[in-house]
């Protein structure tokens, strides 16, 4: 199965056309919420998930489906929606817009899990990113 070796959250990102690198901004590990405030539209906040996969030669030409978990320490789960990728190469990117919004705040990790299209067992890597949902006043204005 692919091993995940790089998986983060951040506030955007940027493809080198020549090097093929991948440049990313503003890495999140904190998402402050205003007290009583209602969950962003389509119940996603407006992040990047980037998940980079390895490959095993008899892997390639393989279709996969691809989730991401928010796994809080209490064990309650938010999933992603379900994407496909075909395996052209031994390693490839995954740049996926719209990080799920939790039903509770507190800490979480974000997961990676995948499967062989059309199987119905999940594979979960072992790669996590910490993340706090965080209940923050917004700072008072100066009126000086």
């Amino acid at each position: 199965m692919p091993q995940c070796y790089l998986l983060g959250i951040s506030a955007g990102s940027s493809l080198d056309q020549q090097s093929n690198n991948v440049s990313l901004f503003n890495l999140v590990e904190q998402v402050n919420v205003p007290p009583g405030a209602p969950p962003p539209p389509n119940n996603l906040l407006p992040l990047e998930l980037h998940a980079y996969f390895r490959l095993a030669p008899d892997e390639l030409g393989s279709t996969l489906e691809m989730r991401f978990a928010l796994v809080a320490d209490t064990g309650l789960e938010t999933l992603s929606e379900v994407v496909r990728h075909t395996c052209a190469t031994p390693r490839y990117r995954t740049r996926t817009l719209g990080l799920p919004f939790p039903p509770v705040l507190g800490q979480y990790e974000l997961r990676v899990d995948f499967r062989v299209a059309g199987t119905e067992h999940w594979t979960r890597d072992m790669l996590a990113w910490p993340i706090s949902f965080v209940e923050m006043e917004s700072k008072p204005r100066v009126t000086h």
